[in-house]
């Protein structure tokens, strides 16, 4: 592949880091061994390999350290996520498993010889941890395992401690990070540096990676609130910079790219209206309305007769992933666009196919030898392709269902987020409220959806007057007047409002700008849909502006810069949304600077598409990167633990 056509995938960077480069580092002495994971390793391997993979590097068992496992006459390569605190009782517990497989037992006596002898787990240990291992742990638990100890024959540090959920965006694997960073007291704020402390961690470990020492950037608000501050103290040069330094003077052949990277740390609480928003693409469609989990759906599927008629339904599991073709093209185009274009292909590939036509013509009597061999290599193609259809297909029909239930309620969500109806003209909080007022007094508008546009009404207007706060209370649960109120957790105001919630105008100009072109091309009479469309995240304007090097340095100052000398933009190629491969993925130079997105408290399916659509606009390569996916429900389970933070 050239110079300018390299295709970065963070999937096959980790594969090759972790599976191959470390774990698989003692293939050669051992070409035959067990993988023994925890739960968060378990995560990370599986983020960035299939059990083919593992296969292919020797692997012939997968065990979780945790779990009762049966004894293998085989060398073992342990992969363990023991790098919490000093008095982590997780971490002590595994190392105590660890130590445990290679125990001689409480039967045996080394002095004399004599006794029940327990047999060892595995042949041999080469272990690696995901971040670091300390001493104390060390000298506490295994060194006092003599057979552990002559069992032994590697330890090492790894650093890679981040899941890569897909080609250009990776977890840190914290679900319950908006919930500690809501927490107040003295211990919800030793709670919140312990996290911010692990997270830094794992960023370092992404950006060794990823072999880059990058420039560094965040959010500078100017409300100057807790979580504001705990971002500062993560993006600070004492804090991720210093950590990166120790830990690649630890590395003598890690080298960093000679074009860094520029690293931007964003605060999840300046654009929560991204988290309760409806946006109707189909990823986000799954994620938010479906509740698919990490890249798992699983839904209820009609089961017919062979006459077609409806007997039953079964649950299926599907797992959506970047090696499906129609999720990988289609998974951040509108929800009716991926509808109406799998009909058309599924149409178009059954003209197509020589298996179909056999079938729909012929009854196979008088089909020649040269048709037939024709037909036998093109069934596998077919079944497969029928079946990756049939899959989208039901998960469609059963989405459609969901979407038409609450498509009300998704347009006023759009119409709050953006403060702009749908022919673009710029709206306040109160020319919505009697809509708002409406939906909350509607029996057949569920809680969640009540609570979603209560929390949205609250954070646009800036509080809520007595009035309002009235209508709250006699249309909604005490559940959701409690997550009203922790609002104030995360730096919102919940009281009298001062003024409506200010958007930035280069977020306004992006939305008006996509309605118009929607707009223009439902007036020539081409397909474009702007229902559920026409949010577009802050995040979005933020990344576009920050790789044409034009985003503000005050509200995002570096904390390290470039040289005066190098120019950090990018040529902009336009945005599309189209795709320029049959990948998906934007073509550009490798040699060129990366940017490396973090959003402090979680990330949502409508931010990663943006990534993707400025990559291949700025033929750029951009990561972005969270503690979670976090959708709707998880914002509303956060704010309603209430006084539990």
């Amino acid at each position: 592949m050239s110079k300018r056509t390299a295709i970065f995938s963070l999937k096959t960077i980790l594969r090759q880091k972790l599976v191959v480069e470390i774990l698989s580092a003692h293939r050669k002495q051992d070409p035959h061994m067990v993988l023994v994971l925890d739960e968060h390793t378990s995560k990370i391997v599986g983020s960035c390999a299939t059990m083919s993979d593992l296969l292919s590097q020797g692997f012939v068992a997968i065990q979780n350290i945790e779990l009762n496992r049966e004894t293998i006459d085989l060398p073992a390569t342990y992969f363990l996520d023991v790098s919490h605190a000093e008095d982590s009782k997780e971490d002590r517990k595994k190392l105590m498993l660890l130590a445990q497989d290679y125990s001689e037992g409480d039967g045996w006596n080394p002095t004399t010889k004599s006794g029940t002898k327990l047999k060892k787990k595995y042949l041999r240990a080469y272990v690696n941890v995901t971040l670091t291992l300390k001493k104390a742990l060390i000298s506490s638990i295994l060194a006092k395992e003599k057979r552990f100890v002559s069992s032994c024959r590697a330890l090492n540090e790894a650093n890679v401690d981040f899941l890569s959920f897909e080609s250009r965006v990776f977890l840190l694997n914290q679900p319950e990070a908006l919930n500690i960073l809501m927490k107040t007291g003295a211990e919800g704020i030793e709670e919140s540096n312990r996290l911010i402390e692990q997270m830094t961690l794992q960023l370092v470990s992404l950006c060794i990676v990823l072999n880059e020492s990058p420039y560094v950037r965040f959010e500078n608000s100017q409300r100057g609130g807790r979580i504001e501050k705990l971002l500062a103290f993560m993006a600070g040069q004492d804090n991720f910079d210093a950590a990166l330094q120790r830990t690649t003077r630890k590395l003598p052949n890690w080298k960093a790219r000679p074009n860094p990277a520029t690293l931007l740390f964003l605060n999840r609480t300046s654009d929560m209206a991204a988290t309760l928003v409806h946006h109707l693409s189909y990823q986000s469609t799954l994620v938010d309305v479906m509740g698919m989990k990490g890249d798992v759906l699983e839904i209820e599927v009609d089961q017919k007769d062979e006459s077609g008629v409806v007997i039953g339904s079964e649950k299926k599991s599907y797992v959506m992933s970047e090696t499906d073709d129609v999720w990988r093209l289609k998974r951040h185009k509108h929800f009716d666009a991926v509808k109406n274009e799998l009909y058309d292909e599924m149409q178009k590939f059954k003209s197509k196919s020589v298996a179909q036509n056999f079938k729909s013509k012929s009854d196979g009597l008088d089909i020649d030898q040269k048709t037939m061999l024709k037909v036998v290599k093109d069934i596998p193609k077919y079944r497969e392709a029928v079946n990756m259809y049939k899959k989208h297909q039901n998960i469609i029909a059963k989405a459609r269902e969901k979407i038409a239930e609450r498509i009300g309620v998704t347009k006023l969500l759009q119409t709050l987020a953006c403060l702009m109806d749908n022919t673009g003209n710029i709206l306040r909080t109160s020319n919505i409220w009697e809509g708002v007022k409406t939906c909350l007094e509607d029996t057949k508008t569920s809680s969640t959806d009540k609570t979603s546009v209560a929390l949205m009404y609250v954070i646009m207007r800036g509080g809520m007057t007595n009035s309002e706060k009235k209508v709250f209370e006699e249309n909604l649960s005490s559940t959701t007047m409690t997550c009203i109120d922790s609002l104030k957790n995360l730096d919102l105001p919940t009281g009298k409002p001062q003024s409506d919630f200010k958007l930035r105008k280069d977020h306004v100009d992006i939305m008006k700008k996509n309605l118009k072109k929607r707009l223009q091309e439902k007036k020539e009479g081409k397909k474009a849909y702007t229902v559920g469309f026409r949010y577009i995240p802050r995040l979005e304007a933020l990344v576009s502006q920050l790789a044409d090097d034009k985003l503000d340095k005050k509200d995002f100052p570096y904390v390290k810069a470039p040289s005066k000398s190098s120019s950090r933009g990018t040529k902009s190629i336009g945005f599309s949304r189209r795709r320029n491969n049959k990948s998906g993925a934007a073509m550009v130079d490798p040699e060129k600077a990366r940017l490396i997105i973090f959003v402090l408290g979680g990330i949502t399916a409508s931010e990663m598409a943006s990534v993707y659509e400025i990559g291949t606009a700025f033929q750029t390569d951009i990561i972005i990167g969270s503690t979670a996916i976090i959708t709707p429900n998880d914002v509303i389970t956060s704010l309603s633990m209430g006084s539990n933070n």
